[in-house]
């Protein structure tokens, strides 16, 4: 349980935060995307957005224009609660709660409740954003995103959202920091549907898809922004 002093000071890191997350979408230069890319322009329903754990920091750019609201899947840890008062800064929706790669720790992860808050806001009609490394692992996806496709029926959108000024952090999940003043790149892949009786072989082989689909997408959106740099 979180102290109401540390729920003040996850507040206060929120705010900051989103303000500079605001300023380095304000200051960055992203190429525009071609018209009829975006997930809610190929379909009519709610989606799933997958990205990389440690390249989460500009989704709020991927998002941008989005008519459906969009709730986001965040930790219950400090970061977490930072996260999801950045998210409501920024009109979004926070779901609270992370997998795990042991049965031991889904209670106290919240990863079921999670699940099923993820599975009614599709269902309702809300997009819902997630990342795809398995915990602590980073750029290895997990099947939680294709288990969620499944039980909704709903598609899974990949997507890279990368800036030319940036600084790589040698952490777990090998984590952007994105700076001002650079130039921007929102790549989002074709849609991924699983199928409502898929076994365990479909959903290991889209997990498989998505780990090559989101390296390849951010391998793209990094070589896209250097081009755009060295041309300026």
């Amino acid at each position: 349980m979180m102290t109401h002093d540390r729920q003040w000071v996850a507040r206060a890191a929120g705010y900051g935060l989103h303000a500079y997350i605001s300023g380095v979408m304000r200051t960055t230069r992203f190429d525009p995307l071609p018209s009829g890319q975006r997930p809610w322009e190929r379909t009519d329903g709610s989606f799933i957005a997958l990205t990389w754990h440690g390249q989460q920091m500009l989704s709020l750019a991927a998002l941008k224009g989005a008519p459906r609201r969009t709730n986001v899947l965040v930790s219950l840890h400090f970061d977490g609660t930072v996260v999801a008062s950045v998210l409501a800064r920024a009109g979004y929706g926070a779901i609270r709660g992370s997998g795990t790669q042991t049965r031991a720790k889904i209670r106290n992860k919240c990863g079921i409740p999670a699940f099923l808050a993820m599975r009614q806001a599709l269902d309702s009609g809300t997009n819902v954003l997630m990342t795809a490394d398995v915990p602590k692992v980073a750029r290895v996806a997990g099947k939680g995103a294709a288990q969620l496709a499944r039980a909704t029926g709903r598609p899974i959108f990949l997507f890279a959202a990368v800036t030319s000024a940036r600084v790589d952090l040698d952490n777990w999940d090998r984590a952007s920091l994105a700076l001002p003043f650079g130039r921007g790149c929102v790549l989002w892949s074709e849609a991924l549907t699983v199928s409502g009786d898929a076994g365990a072989a479909e959903i290991e082989a889209i997990t498989g898809r998505i780990t090559a689909g989101l390296d390849h997408l951010h391998a793209e959106a990094h070589r896209r922004v250097r081009s755009a740099r060295d041309l300026a």
